[in-house]
This record gives structure tokens, C-alpha cells and sequence, in this order.
């Protein structure tokens, strides 16, 4: 059973817009640097605080056919800028070719790649995605189905952040925007405590390590994209 609350913060449609990611990068610091909310949700008692476990996460649409890195390297370069972002989980659903997702496995991406046939289990949450069936198990015959996981993030945008039968579903933001939620399971059952969407600063100052990254992931996406128009 999950003790320690979350704090999560997620992108969404970032369509390959290489460029907002520095910025990008930098406001996700800022906002794990904030406090969480001064409540019972991140303490089980006075003597035995509780810190929250933070992810990263992008429920989807990061990158866009149109976009000609994205094309050049059949969807993968605004996932490895994500990568070095420190990202946890991506929702991958039809983004993917199985060949493009084997090279990304190949080159030790780090981040889990979340899709309709791949969930990603870490520290007793189950990060899924689409329609959540794979979080049930059949019961015996007439008996319905019985849930199998205590906990689960589903990386699917949803109309609004909420949480129902123990799946957090979490708000479709746009590029430029980031999501965030907390959820406490001092009571057992977890309850969302907080939960917000913030516009990134247009001021915001870009991180030179990230911004490096996408120089280079535009460097491989014209040697990819000088290979496909020689062959």
C-alpha cells in the first residue's frame, strides 16, 4: 500500500516544439523547489514527515508528423530531449513504430515508454494509458472482475484531474503549459489534494544543458534526414 504522497508535474502537445523545452526545463525545477501544500497530506504524524515522490510525466502528442525532426527520426527526437530532461514516463500511444521504439530501448532511453500494450510499474503505481481493463483481473466465473493494481496513473488526457476507482486521470494541457497534482494516501485510499495548470514565464530563462540537447538532436535529425533522401 502506498505511505509516501506524490507530487506530479506533466507536459502535453508539445508537437516537436524543440525550442520551448529549455524553458520548459527550467520552470519544472522551479516548481519542485515549491513547498508542498503545509497539510496533514505530506506528514503521517509530527516526528515521521513524509517526502513526496515526484514524476515527470507527458500524457502524449510530443511530437508532429509535420515537423520535419520529427519526421526525420519517425517520432523519437522531442522523446530523447524529454529523456534528458529527467522524464519518467511518456505516453506513447501511436507514436511509435516497433522499429523506432527498439532503437530508442537501444540507445538505454531511461524514461518508460507507456502505450496500450506497455504499461510501466514503479514504486507500486502502475503508469498506463487508454482504457483501463489491464488494471483488473477476471474473478471467479460470475463474479465480475477485481482490480489488481492498488494504484494507477493513467498517462491518457482527461477533460479535467480527478480521481476515480484508485486511477488518477489527469488534465489535458497545451505546449507552453505545465500540469501538476498531489495525492496523499494518509487515509489509505488516495485523495488528490491539490491540483493546477500554469502558463511557462515567457521570460523564462533556458537551461544551456537542455538547449545543447536539442542542437544536438537536430544535428542527428538532418544526418537522419540527408540518409533517407540518398537512399
Amino acid at each position: 500500500m502506498m505511505s509516501n504522497p506524490l507530487h506530479i508535474l506533466y507536459t502535453s502537445n508539445l508537437r516537436g516544439d524543440l525550442d520551448l523545452l529549455p524553458r520548459v526545463h527550467n520552470f519544472l525545477r522551479y516548481l519542485k523547489s515549491l513547498p508542498v501544500d503545509d497539510e496533514g497530506d505530506v506528514m503521517i504524524c509530527a516526528v515521521q514527515p513524509q517526502t513526496p515522490s515526484v514524476y515527470l510525466l507527458d500524457l502524449g502528442n510530443t511530437c508532429a508528423p509535420d515537423v520535419w525532426h520529427c519526421s526525420a527520426t519517425d517520432g523519437r527526437s522531442t522523446l530523447i530531449a524529454l529523456d534528458a530532461m529527467g522524464y519518467h514516463a511518456a505516453n506513447v500511444t501511436n507514436a511509435l513504430s516497433p522499429e523506432s521504439r527498439s532503437r530508442l530501448r537501444d540507445n538505454l532511453l531511461g524514461m518508460a515508454l507507456v502505450d496500450g500494450e506497455n504499461d510501466w510499474q514503479n514504486n507500486g503505481i502502475t503508469f498506463t494509458s487508454g482504457f483501463t481493463k489491464n488494471l483488473f483481473s477476471p474473478r471467479p466465473e460470475g463474479e465480475g472482475w477485481g482490480r489488481r493494481v492498488d494504484f494507477a496513473i493513467n498517462l491518457t488526457p482527461a477533460v479535467f484531474t480527478h480521481i476515480n476507482a484508485n486511477t488518477l486521470h489527469l488534465a489535458d494541457v497545451s505546449a507552453g503549459q505545465v500540469g501538476t497534482a498531489q495525492v496523499s494516501f494518509i487515509t489509505g485510499a488516495p485523495v488528490l489534494t491539490a491540483h493546477s495548470i500554469f502558463d511557462v514565464p515567457p521570460n523564462s530563462a533556458s537551461d544551456p544543458t537542455i538547449a545543447a540537447t536539442v542542437d544536438f538532436i537536430r544535428s542527428e535529425a538532418r544526418f537522419y534526414s540527408r540518409n533517407q533522401s540518398t537512399n
